[in-house]
């Protein structure tokens, strides 16, 4: 999951689908790749919890015993979190968090990456095939941001060109609304956000007072609100028939 836009929530919502995720009976992680701020286990309230973080990570030949991984991992609502706190160790070398994915992913049915603006695609090869969730701010500015950004997710690596077996990376482009914005003024639909962007935008995320007041005061997320609710569900949706097709 990935941002051309910061601060809209993009980690809460990964955390918000891994939850969703697993309450239909899969089986999941979320690693926090946002290796200039990361701290997903301090918003998700579980920083005093007892448990491996990418600063504690060692894959020698780069691979990582799935299982042992799995174990070693905090857990949040069920769901192993592998942190990044750049107050506790340097960023980890690309085989290393290639590593932890790939085991991860054996011993999970889905493991959400919160990518944060997607500078881990270009660090770690074994993401060039994932499936991507775009997440795009429904502003004017917001959605000419996302429309670069989805661009330069499909474009082919030195080049400017796309290639047709790529444009089907992107999975859900996802709307929230932005923070502070009274009502719908200043906001696009997603309607205008989808014509805008030649692809369907699944939404809008609604800003939830109380959700924002729980993560600023260290509560982490106590549930999914009735404003992030539905499209959460479609988002689940997409991942649910992507795993079927495969």
């Amino acid at each position: 999951m990935t941002s051309s836009s910061g601060g809209i929530g993009l980690s809460a919502l990964a955390a918000m689908l891994a939850w969703e995720l697993r309450m239909r009976k899969l089986t999941a992680a979320v690693v926090d790749a946002d290796f200039r701020a990361g701290g997903l286990d301090v918003l998700l309230g579980i920083e005093s919890e007892e448990g491996l973080r990418f600063g504690g990570l060692d894959a020698p030949l780069g691979r990582i015993e799935a299982e042992s991984l799995n174990r070693r991992l905090p857990k949040w609502e069920g769901i192993g979190v592998l942190a990044f706190d750049p107050w506790n160790g340097d960023v980890p070398d690309w085989w290393e968090i290639q590593a932890a994915i790939c085991a991860l992913g054996e011993a999970n049915d889905v493991v959400v990456v919160d990518g944060a603006d997607g500078g881990v695609l270009d660090m770690v090869p074994g993401l060039t095939d994932s499936k991507r969730i775009v997440v795009a701010e429904l502003s004017v500015l917001g959605v000419a941001r996302a429309k670069a950004h989805i661009a330069q997710l499909e474009s082919c690596e030195g080049g400017g060109s796309v290639e047709p077996s790529r444009t089907d990376r992107i999975l859900a482009v996802v709307g929230v609304q932005p923070r502070g914005a009274r009502g719908n003024a200043g906001c696009l639909s997603v309607l205008e956000a989808s014509d805008y962007l030649s692809c369907e935008v699944i939404g809008p995320i609604r800003p939830d007072r109380k959700l924002q007041r729980d993560l600023l005061e260290g509560l982490g997320i106590q549930r999914i609100g009735t404003g992030s609710a539905a499209c959460v569900r479609l988002t689940a949706d997409r991942v649910e028939a992507w795993m079927g097709e495969r």
